[in-house]
């Protein structure tokens, strides 16, 4: 955070308020976190199966249904990081309808 306070006051100096609004801008569309709510539901795994992504109960976990692994529970924010999806150290990106992954691995959204 103190990196991203330091660059911000950088672009201030450089190029005043109206470069500030578009750094803000450029960088909180790269940062945005997607909700639980928007991932819910079943996937096409690219190797075969079905994925299904669901929140728990409370809302603080996500379900998902994998068909290899089998179903695991995680803390939200360990799924939705800041840079993406995290599923046990894969990086993911949503992207339109679909979660791409750092291993070449794509979930298409079926429902």
């Amino acid at each position: 955070k103190l990196a991203s306070l330091k660059l911000l006051l950088r672009v201030v100096q450089t190029r005043g308020l109206l470069g500030v609004c578009q750094w803000l801008i450029r960088n909180l569309e790269e940062m945005s976190v997607p909700s639980v709510y928007q991932l819910q539901g079943k996937y096409s795994h690219s190797a075969g199966g079905e994925i299904e992504i669901q929140p728990d109960a409370t809302g603080t976990s996500i379900v998902i249904l994998h068909p290899t692994v089998g179903k695991q529970t995680m803390e939200t924010g360990k799924f939705l990081t800041a840079n993406g999806l995290d599923y046990f150290g894969f990086k993911g990106k949503l992207e339109g309808n679909n979660i791409t992954w750092n291993n070449g691995v794509v979930w298409k959204r079926v429902s």
